[in-house]
Formats: C-alpha cells, sequence, structure tokens
C-alpha cells in the first residue's frame, strides 16, 4: 500500500508541477500581449485569423482551468472527471492543429506563396489533422479516470490508460514531430537570407516562425521519447507545450499584425495608415511584400 500511495503521490506532484509552470507561462505572456491584443484584434475587423487567434488564445486558457480541476479539484467524481478530461483532450487537439495552420501560412509567406510549397504544406497539414483526430479519439477512448479524492486525502483525479491509449499518444506526437520537423527544414532553407534583411517585413515572418518552430520541435520530441519510455515526467513537457501552441501562433499574429497594420488583406486590418511604422524604405518594397503577407496572418 506504500508503495501505491508513493506511486500517486509522485504522479500528482508532476502533474501539479506541469499545471502550475505551464498556468503561470501563460498568464505572464497574456499580462505582456494583452495591450497588443487590444488594439491588434478586438479592435480589428474579423478575419479568419482573428478567429484563430481568440480561439486558440482563450480556448487553452479553459484548458488550463481544466487541468486544475482535474489535479487540484476537491469535490471531483469519477463521472465530472472523465468528462472534463475528454473535453480538454479533444479541445488540445483542436488547439494545435489550428496552430500548425497559423505556423504554416508563415512558412508559406516566406515561400512567397509559391504553389509548389502551399501544395507540400497543405498536404502535410492536411495529413497531420486526420492522424491527430484518429490517435485522440484513440486515446479519449483508452484512458479511464479514477477518483483518489478520498484516496489518503489526495486532492483532484488521475488517468489510467491502456497500452493502447498510451500507444495512440505517441503516434500523435511523432506525427506532431514530423510535421514540426518539415515545418522547421523549409523555414530554415529559405529563410537564412532573411536574418541580414532586418527591415524587411518577411523578417519578423520568419523570426517568428523559426522561433515557434525550434520550441515546438523540441517539446514534441520530448514528449514522444519520454512517452515511449513511460516517463512519469511526461506531464510538465505535455503541459509546456500546450502553452506554447498558445503562445507561438498567437505571439505571430500580433507581431505580423504590429509590423504591417498598414496592410488590409486577409487577415491584417487597416488601423493605422502611418508607413513608418512599418520600417520599409518605401512603397515599392511594400509592394513586393505585399503579395508575400497577403495571406500571411
Amino acid at each position: 500500500m506504500a508503495t501505491i500511495l508513493q506511486a500517486l503521490a509522485q504522479a500528482l506532484a508532476v502533474a501539479q508541477y506541469g499545471d502550475c509552470v505551464a498556468g503561470t507561462l501563460t498568464a505572464y505572456d497574456y499580462i505582456l500581449t494583452f495591450k497588443q491584443e487590444r488594439d491588434l484584434i478586438w479592435k480589428a475587423k474579423w478575419t479568419p485569423v482573428k478567429a484563430l487567434f481568440l480561439f486558440i488564445r482563450y480556448s487553452v486558457m479553459l484548458d488550463m482551468i481544466g487541468f486544475f480541476y482535474i489535479d487540484f479539484g476537491q469535490q471531483v467524481s469519477d463521472r465530472s472527471c472523465t468528462v472534463v478530461m475528454n473535453i480538454v483532450l479533444a479541445n488540445i487537439c483542436t488547439v494545435n492543429l489550428c496552430a500548425a495552420l497559423v505556423i504554416a501560412l508563415r512558412t508559406w509567406a516566406i515561400w512567397e506563396r509559391g504553389r509548389i510549397c502551399g501544395v507540400i504544406i497543405g498536404v502535410a497539414w492536411s495529413v497531420i489533422v486526420v492522424l491527430a483526430i484518429y490517435f485522440t479519439v484513440y486515446v479519449i477512448q483508452g484512458a479511464s479516470e479514477y477518483e483518489i479524492s478520498d484516496f489518503a486525502g489526495f486532492p483532484g483525479c488521475g488517468a489510467t490508460n491502456t497500452p493502447e491509449s498510451l500507444a495512440a499518444a505517441q503516434k500523435s506526437y511523432m506525427v506532431l514531430a514530423t510535421y514540426e520537423g518539415l515545418i522547421f527544414l523549409m523555414t530554415v532553407i529559405r529563410g537564412i537570407r532573411y536574418l541580414y534583411r532586418p527591415s524587411s517585413l518577411t523578417f519578423v515572418l520568419y523570426r517568428d516562425a523559426f522561433l515557434a518552430s525550434t520550441c515546438l520541435l523540441t517539446l514534441t520530441i520530448v514528449i514522444a521519447v519520454s512517452s515511449a519510455l513511460n516517463s512519469d515526467f511526461f506531464h510538465i513537457p505535455f503541459m509546456l507545450s500546450l502553452a506554447l501552441y498558445s503562445i507561438a501562433p498567437c505571439r505571430i499574429i500580433l507581431n505580423l499584425r504590429e509590423s504591417a497594420s498598414s496592410l488590409d488583406r486577409w487577415d491584417l486590418s487597416t488601423t493605422s495608415t502611418n508607413q513608418t511604422h512599418l520600417n520599409i524604405p518605401s512603397e515599392v518594397a511594400l509592394r513586393q511584400l505585399d503579395g508575400a503577407v497577403e495571406y500571411a496572418a
């Protein structure tokens, strides 16, 4: 019994650490970018990516609340724990796919919306959509919740997983890591030349896409490996990835809008007519970049 209690305590402690780190990171980023969001998102007209931004930003916050309820709730039940867990897992899959779409659009913009690049990225994203949904369904079906709030006084509840659900989770993150690796490679190949052109709007696209791809690729690899090893510390990188899959695409959208707020395209709304804010030396340069960022956000 002591061994079981120690295992439960360790699992719960790791889950709580992951929740606290991810929640703190999400809240801190929200505070830092609140003014940008108010000026560049709330006051702007509705566009497809404005809807993506708001969904990614606030659905992840709801996921964080769900995890805090699961791990810290004093009045959880088997049913409420299972329902909340299933909703959170399904929403995480949706958020990851939406974040991948935002980063894919940035990569396409870096490649100046080339047809071949568009086909490669479009096919890759479509594949991960199908596979991510497929594996998530298996994870949800295979995971069963159990209440431990009355077990030695532990709060919240935990999740037991079948071998099938663990294998599905591992495959899901392996697929996601493969996709992130493709995006990272395409970003590096195309974006190197923009490192020495900081006045270019495309530099903003490359910088943000490179940083986002680096962080997300690293985390997805860590999660896939820790899942394969059945590590007790799986929950910490998992929660960090949830936070970064919200922060990275939202930062990309905010930075692009701030750098090109005088463009009026698929995403970029006309919030300023002062082109000096773009830091682009001439109208000709602006027109050259116009086509590249038309679908960038």
